[in-house]
């Protein structure tokens, strides 16, 4: 083989020479950047939502890459979480990149509907998942696949973007979304940022996500994944799984109209606004709660009984605001009462 950088001794350049051995150097020490796409099929902000983010904070506490509290204390990874887990609301989980992979694991049961979640994994909390090496040092992880939907085994070629599975909520999980672990020679490493985890929080970001994928993931300090009405007033657990549904079709029969969210990246001191809104643009019911203590994930609902009759029939808009100081975060959605 040639050498294409010449010793110092042969070098009649000095300037020139010490110029190529540091190239050499660089080229060789660098390792090549590692492109990501989403790890799930959805549409960010719309059916999916980053809802934690990697810890950058060596000390007690956390902070996410922007140094706000979406996350908790020792994450490492990335988690995208999905409405429910409803068969017809299946959302397949991707490979992020091309790559070999090395271990998947299926079998582990999904935890129950209401949330009830177990603490005793250890190296399995996981659960179901897959582990993607890539070029130069680099791979992927992806935790809490649904039982029985892992298409891809140890040894398989996997291209970018192909369905390795399912978002489940396997493993210590207690709530549906897939984990997303991106390590470089071991270390974690930050998607939104490049850097690893042991980099200071608000650091200059050279994100891994490909430029398409960068512009559809904003970030978001208050994701609100969730805004629904029901005829009852729904449990905690019930919202956080996706089941907060009606027990009867909705309608100008139903006992009550109850609206309820999920929200993720409360803190202590914002106060949360809830309205429903009824077909003639008058408000139907409107509840404030105060957030007491800063919550990762949190719930809340409020409504009326039909007291006084029947619902009028049309179009109810539900709308969410959270205010954080004299910033506001908001979602609403529209619901239809038949006839």
């Amino acid at each position: 083989m040639v050498n294409a950088y010449p010793s110092i001794g042969l070098c009649l350049n000095w300037f020139r020479c010490v110029t190529l051995v540091l190239l050499a150097v660089q080229v060789a020490s660098a390792a090549p950047a590692l492109e990501l796409s989403l790890p799930l099929a959805c549409r960010p902000g719309i059916n999916c939502w980053v809802v934690r983010h990697l810890h950058h904070d060596p000390g007690p506490g956390f902070a996410d890459y922007r140094c706000g509290a979406l996350g908790a204390d020792g994450h490492g990874g990335t988690d995208f979480a999905i409405a429910d887990l409803r068969p017809e609301t299946a959302v397949p989980v991707l490979a992020s990149a091309a790559g070999t992979v090395r271990a998947a694991r299926d079998g582990m049961p999904d935890q129950p509907p209401e949330g009830r979640i177990e603490h005793a994994y250890g190296a399995r909390n996981c659960g179901n998942g897959v582990l993607i090496d890539h070029e130069g040092g680099w791979e992927t992880q992806y935790c809490h696949l649904r039982r029985g939907s892992i298409r891809v085994a140890a040894g398989d070629r996997v291209a970018a973007g192909q369905v390795i599975g399912l978002v489940g909520m396997s493993g210590e999980a207690n709530f549906p979304h897939v984990h997303l672990g991106v390590r470089h020679a071991g270390a974690d490493i930050d998607p939104f940022t490049g850097e690893p985890a042991s980099a200071s929080c608000g650091a200059r970001a050279a994100p891994l996500w490909s430029p398409e994928h960068a512009a559809a993931l904003p970030y978001l300090e208050v994701p609100i994944a969730r805004v629904g009405l029901t005829d009852h007033v729904p449990t905690h657990e019930a919202i956080v799984a996706g089941r907060a549904e009606p027990r009867g079709k909705l309608g100008p029969g139903s006992p009550a109209l109850v609206a309820y969210l999920l929200a993720y990246g409360l803190r202590r001191g914002d106060r949360i606004e809830l309205e429903i809104i009824a077909p003639d643009g008058s408000l139907l019911h409107r509840a404030e709660f105060d957030v007491a203590a800063d919550a990762p994930r949190a719930t809340r609902s409020a409504g009326r009984t039909a007291t006084a009759g029947r619902w009028r029939s049309g179009v109810y808009r539900v709308e969410i605001r959270v205010r954080r100081h004299e910033r506001v975060f908001a979602r609403a959605a529209e619901i239809g009462l038949g006839q």
